[in-house]
């Protein structure tokens, strides 16, 4: 069984937890009660492990290597393969990671939710 413990919430925090007031507890968030908080934050808590537990099983790279390969006059090199005809850098500066995919493929499982 649960047990009460006193937590206190940085701003930012209870304020995110509040914008989803409506649709967990339909309630707006200005009615939003401490004791509901806990609600929220257990709700959104489940609801990240299921999004994150459903992103492991999907491959991104090779989804991503799919859908580009349908779009003319692109080329993916997958994870394995090398690219024949690209020129060689002796010096090159690797580019930083682009999660915009992954940030996008997390905005619509929320518009869904």
């Amino acid at each position: 069984m649960a047990e009460n413990k006193r937590v206190r919430l940085e701003p930012h925090i209870e304020e995110y937890l509040k914008s989803h007031a409506q649709r967990v507890l339909d309630k707006p968030a200005s009615a939003v009660t401490s004791a509901e908080l806990t609600t929220l934050a257990n709700a959104i808590i489940y609801e990240h492990k299921l999004a994150q537990s459903m992103a492991k099983q999907i491959p991104f790279a090779k989804l991503f290597s799919w859908l580009m390969s349908w779009v003319p006059g692109s080329r993916v090199v997958g994870l394995n393969q090398q690219a024949t005809d690209a020129p060689t850098l002796k010096a090159s500066v690797p580019e930083p990671d682009n999660f915009e995919f992954d940030a996008d493929l997390g905005d619509l499982y929320e518009e869904a939710a």
